[in-house]
């Protein structure tokens, strides 16, 4: 990509007509729409804890809309296969990515149905042929941008890592399998649209915390990668820090 088209993305980014945070949905095969009050929940809890101005309804957008490099944070949830992007909509969303953008894909299918896993993987085989997809280990900055966390929860608990790859020294696209934001959404005037499990309330709470780490995440990128009291507080905790390995 050239330096203009990657100026012209990063300007799209910083000049949005709104300068609140927030969380655009990919509008693509089943499960966009799944996780209703959810994305509002999680930027109602990022707005209380950090000083992040936010917007806290998401935006529905096509991989080719115009709209999708106003975004900086994009999520795409799934709960099935997907239809393959078009050549045109894999490379806007290449452009995306490789110009600042970050994807956040959610898997929010029950376990042991992995259709939309494997469309995730069809797809960014498609889009990053040239970059190897890894598992991240617990010293990911996705993990510490806000909250020091050991491993991504969710409304359930399928995996014990993030998935991703690498490209100038960032993650541009992170996938986790826990669904997320089916731990978020509430019910107006009520209680919790979806029960979590195992691990209730208290991994409720966690799956709240890697939210807001990965708004701060896609927002600030590594900025906190350098800082030297990180690998200090690792050691205290007697964490054994994991090296992001391909996946085979």
């Amino acid at each position: 990509m050239s330096a203009v088209s990657l100026a012209h993305i990063s300007h799209a980014f910083a000049t949005s007509d709104d300068p609140k945070v927030g969380i655009a949905i990919l509008d693509h095969g089943p499960g966009s729409r799944s996780r209703p009050g959810a994305v509002e929940q999680l930027m109602w809890e990022v707005s209380k804890r950090t000083s992040i101005h936010v917007r806290e309804a998401p935006r529905y957008i096509k991989p080719t809309d115009e709209a999708l490099f106003e975004n900086p944070f994009v999520v795409w949830i799934g709960t099935g296969g997907c239809p393959p992007f078009t050549p045109k909509e894999r490379a806007s969303l290449s452009r995306f990515l490789r110009g600042g953008g970050t994807l956040l894909i959610s898997d929010a299918s029950v376990p042991g149905e992995d259709e939309f896993d494997a469309s995730v993987r069809r797809e960014m085989a498609a889009i990053w042929s040239d970059r190897e997809w890894l598992v991240l280990g617990n010293d990911h900055t996705a993990y510490r941008t806000f909250y020091l966390l050991r491993s991504p929860k969710g409304r359930i608990g399928r995996t014990q890592h993030l998935e991703g790859l690498m490209f100038d020294d960032r993650s541009p696209v992170l996938y986790e399998r826990n669904d997320l934001f089916g731990a978020f959404g509430r019910e107006k005037f009520r209680g919790w649209s979806m029960p979590v499990f195992p691990g209730g309330d208290r991994q409720r709470e966690t799956a709240f915390r890697l939210g807001i780490n990965l708004v701060m995440y896609a927002t600030c990128l590594n900025y906190k990668r350098d800082q030297v009291h990180t690998t200090e507080i690792l050691r205290r905790r007697n964490w054994r820090i994991q090296q992001p390995r391909p996946i085979r």
